[in-house]
């Protein structure tokens, strides 16, 4: 019993030994992990002129903003500053496709943008 108590006594010292001198610098931090997802995005076949039009008829979306995706694609974002409505869409023009990236609510818009002595509005189509 003798034995027992001393082991367990022995291992209950060791165990709080090392959590009390452990710190975050002792520790490996994680690798980043790059990975491709296989998130499901609809398209469609539809010109893109059509599904712009579409979205300002249905929610009253119109361009935020837009850019070159580096896939040679057109990426942009159209919304309702209103309702908060906002739908990322993405031009494939090998095959013109319009996909679905991501549809959502709650937009919200940084107005320092307006703010700038630069800024420009640019029609938005591809």
């Amino acid at each position: 019993m003798k034995y027992i108590s001393t082991v367990l006594l022995t291992w209950t010292m060791l165990l709080l030994y090392n959590v009390a001198i452990a710190e975050p610098t002792d520790q490996t931090p994680p690798k980043p992990t790059v990975f491709m997802s296989e998130k499901p995005v609809t398209c469609t076949t539809d010109s893109y002129d059509m599904v712009k039009k579409n979205f300002a008829e249905s929610h009253g979306e119109i361009g935020l903003m837009r850019y070159a995706g580096d896939e040679k694609t057109g990426v942009e974002i159209i919304g309702n500053t209103d309702t908060g409505t906002i739908t990322i869409l993405e031009f494939i023009p090998t095959n013109g496709w319009t996909c679905f990236i991501s549809m959502g609510k709650g937009l919200e818009v940084n107005s320092l943008i307006f703010e700038q002595p630069n800024a420009k509005g640019v029609q938005t189509s591809f």
